[in-house]
């Protein structure tokens, strides 16, 4: 099998019913949902930057913003087949001390689980917070994720979390 990595930027979002497709992102104190379909073989990553503001920014931002960044991915999923009531959701990122501030990392993250509980979107694995980046790749056909976490440069490198697949 011949795997298609598609790298999700911060601002960007999504969906594959390919199952020869990954989906890769990079965060620190932004957050990235990784939202599936496990009968309908569909699923979607975003990366967002900020909690809320996308509704007044320009078309060409708004998906920066998890409150339309969210909505979006959602939107897609469901036009492609995926049905409200059996989403899946996994959580990524929110890092404690980074750029943006000491609670922006905490804000994306109390954001994105606000949203899946309103939604009604069950979440089934979160890595939030912390002071750690994170490398995610997401499998969006069955869900299936691998994360490696680590800490600060000047951590020694035994302080990285192993890599892993999630089922």
């Amino acid at each position: 099998m011949n795997l298609q990595s598609i790298h999700i930027l911060g601002g960007q979002s999504t969906v594959s019913t390919d199952p020869n497709t990954v989906l890769v992102t990079i965060l620190g104190s932004c957050v990235s949902a990784c939202i599936y379909d496990p009968v309908a073989s569909v699923g979607g990553m975003n990366h967002f930057i900020l909690p809320t503001g996308g509704l007044l920014e320009t078309a060409d931002r708004e998906m920066r913003y998890g409150d339309v960044a969210l909505r979006v991915l959602v939107d897609d999923l469901c036009r492609c087949g995926a049905e409200r009531r059996r989403l899946e959701a996994k959580l990524y990122g929110g890092r404690m001390r980074a750029f943006g501030g000491p609670r922006i990392g905490a804000r994306n993250a109390a954001f994105a689980k606000r949203f899946l509980l309103s939604e009604g979107i069950r979440l089934v694995e979160e890595s939030l917070g912390d002071d750690l980046a994170r490398w995610v790749t997401f499998h969006p056909t069955t869900g299936r994720t691998w994360m490696r976490a680590t800490a600060d440069v000047e951590a020694p490198v035994s302080a990285a979390t192993p890599t892993r697949w999630a089922s």
